[in-house]
């Protein structure tokens, strides 16, 4: 697979790629029809992780005493995207309209410490829930420029924005496309290299596999092709800030996805993706503990977009504290 380096060079993610279907042995590339739209429901759920220990020294002897908490905010929107035109070189310019927006949050408790962490997150989040159109390129591998930082909801990252740059990508319901071609059953894994400002040592794979169609797409009389993928990043957190005053810190990064597409034109029909960007804070040794203090921290993002032109999507729930724009 290659990494869109060029794209996401503030944060030295790559982007999934893909080509087009041209036969055996080659590498699949997306048909794109001028004038064609599509309607999709696409649903994100953000959820906000922290476990820990906290310390206490009771007549000369040290005691840890175990902290987590939880926050979530779960969003759903239309996406009705639309090929406005085509270049020369087979790439297309996208508009993607966002509408019909709807919320709703949850936490582990309702402590002080609770509120505040789905007040800090739901305050980029919810704030982020008006309807807008997008506008961007996209190239018959998958490739995609133009897009900026609207076309996503801020989720609080620290740098490097790693879920952020994958997020704006995510979103889309279109798919990256790997120089692979397309046989079934055969999984592939590549290693690659990945700098950042705030992270040393940094290592980096992507893995990936073309899977058969779906029976239930099958069922409907559309042939349909899978393509799992999945991305992964560790590193040591040495700037920044997420570096400790001591002690050291590691961080990891592990994104996956299951595209469903229609084999005749690549268009993406399905797809669940998902990505968590984990930080694990080891402090200075406390006299009397076996083990320093741990913290961990883990911010987790989970997409499901759903095509509506054959099959209606639900377009809301009646879960209490749901709320429509």
């Amino acid at each position: 697979m290659r990494w869109a380096g060029a794209a996401l060079t503030s944060c030295g993610l790559a982007a999934l790629g893909f080509a087009a279907f041209g036969g055996q042995g080659t590498a699949p590339a997306r048909t794109f029809r001028a004038g064609s739209e599509a309607t999709f429901r696409v649903e994100l759920t953000v959820r906000s992780e922290l476990e820990g220990s906290k310390t206490s020294t009771v007549g000369g002897n040290a005691y840890v005493q175990p902290v987590s908490g939880w926050v979530e905010e779960k969003l759903a929107w239309s996406a009705r995207r639309r090929i406005a035109s085509i270049d020369a070189d087979g790439a297309a310019e996208i508009t993607e309209e966002l509408s019909a927006f709807s919320d709703q949050d949850s936490a582990a408790g309702e402590s002080a410490d609770s509120k505040k962490m789905l007040d800090d997150l739901g305050a980029g989040v919810k704030q982020w829930e008006t309807q807008r159109t997008l506008h961007y390129r996209e190239t018959p591998s998958g490739e995609i420029s133009g897009l900026g930082v609207e076309a996503a909801p801020p989720v609080g990252e620290p740098g490097p924005r790693i879920l952020t740059a994958w997020l704006l990508r995510a979103l889309r319901p279109t798919t990256a496309l790997p120089a692979h071609p397309i046989v079934y059953d055969r999984p592939w894994q590549e290693q690659r290299a990945v700098r950042f400002a705030e992270w040393t040592d940094a290592s980096g794979s992507e893995s990936g596999e073309w899977l058969a169609g779906s029976a239930d797409f099958r069922a409907r009389g559309e042939a349909a092709v899978q393509l799992h993928a999945t991305q992964e990043i560790s590193a040591k957190v040495t700037a920044g800030g997420e570096k400790p005053t001591e002690g050291t810190a590691t961080a990891n990064f592990h994104a996956e996805s299951l595209s469903t597409l229609a084999l005749e034109d690549l268009r993406l029909r399905d797809a669940q993706r998902s990505a968590v960007r984990e930080v694990v804070w080891k402090l200075a040794p406390v006299a009397g503990l076996a083990q320093p203090p741990e913290f961990r921290a883990r911010l987790m993002l989970e997409i499901r977009i759903q095509s509506c032109d054959e099959t209606p999507c639900n377009s809301g729930t009646s879960d209490a504290g749901r709320n429509r724009r």
